[in-house]
């Protein structure tokens, strides 16, 4: 059976934990310097957008200067892992999907870090869907042309992902499953727009942060929407459960912290996130792109964390999904 590489994010969230270890002496004196936001996404791709509006606001809630470093590669573990082995003290964290969390451990033999052990979930964010984009260039008009182009000529066709495990590479790898089409995956490390305007590729994955712009703007074309319904800001593109029915797929973004940072620590993060996803800018930012503000309790976030996990295992199982 044919194996493809891939992973999915889907929506679900993350929780509060306590730690009992120490720092918590020192929370009023927290935070003592810059707090970093690890994100391991390239600059200008997906969450990227949302981590430095949070880090922005951040900076004013927490008086201190919050920044955003980008680690990405190795299917999100690399700045997943520099968050892990950071010092518990409080001025670094995990802004991520929850892919290196739930699904990676199911699909890497060896990973660096241990996601229960090495990380304690602070707070869920939001969740939203992604678009199936085109180059205007791209001779299919629709998903069901794009198909029906795929099928005539397998492998003509080209897609760009941010790598093996990546939700763009599990999300057409599930949609090359249920269409019964073979496309070939060109993988990025940095954002692949510019190739997909330019027509140097045909077809993307991309989340409504970065995707909507450039749909806006006429640079891209919309085929599908990956979401259980149509985006309110694109309510004319088709999601791709309304021609493949039960393809719904998810991303949901969350905030990380070392195991051993101070449970008072993570409490005042936790209640600064809450007020920053209340300000205007992000509200608006978040309504823009069709995202959803998460609201859970700290226990039905660490349960649908523990459901997502196992999930994603019987999905794997079941594709025979790998990284190779």
């Amino acid at each position: 059976m044919h194996k493809r590489n891939a992973l999915l994010g889907i929506a679900a969230a993350a929780a509060l934990a306590c730690t009992g270890q120490a720092h918590a002496q020192s929370t009023p004196d927290w935070p003592n310097g810059p707090v970093r936001l690890v994100t391991p996404t390239p600059v200008g791709v997906g969450s990227d957008a949302f981590a430095r509006l949070y880090a922005d606001r951040l900076s004013k809630l927490l008086s201190a200067a919050v920044v955003v470093e980008n680690r990405p590669g190795a299917s999100s573990t690399l700045g997943t892992d520099a968050v892990a082995k950071a010092a518990p003290n409080g001025q670094t964290f995990l802004f991520s999907t929850s892919l290196p969390i739930t699904t990676v451990p199911h699909l890497m033999a060896k990973l660096p870090y241990h996601p229960e052990k090495d990380l304690v979930p602070v707070a869920a964010l939001f969740r939203g869907g992604s678009f199936v984009v085109a180059s205007q260039s791209f001779t299919g008009k629709s998903l069901r042309e794009m198909v029906s182009i795929a099928k005539q000529k397998p492998g003509s066709l080209n897609y760009a992902t941010y790598g093996p495990a990546s939700t763009a590479n599990l999300g057409m790898e599930l949609l090359q499953d249920a269409a019964g089409i073979d496309m070939v995956q060109i993988a990025y490390k940095q954002s692949a727009m510019p190739d997909l305007m330019s027509g140097q590729l045909d077809v993307g994955w991309e989340p409504a942060s970065s995707a909507l712009p450039n749909i806006r703007s006429g640079k891209l074309r919309a085929l599908a929407y990956t979401g259980d319904k149509r985006s309110a800001t694109q309510p004319d593109v088709p999601t791709l459960s309304e021609l493949y029915p039960g393809l719904e797929l998810f991303t949901w973004i969350g905030i990380w912290a070392p195991t051993g940072t101070s449970p008072a620590v993570i409490e005042r993060m936790r209640k600064a996130l809450e007020t920053a996803s209340k300000d205007p800018q992000i509200v608006s930012a978040l309504h823009e792109t069709g995202n959803k503000v998460l609201n859970l309790t700290p226990a039905q976030m660490q349960a649908n964390i523990a459901r997502e996990s196992q999930s994603m295992e019987r999905l794997i199982k079941a594709k025979k999904i790998v990284i190779n």
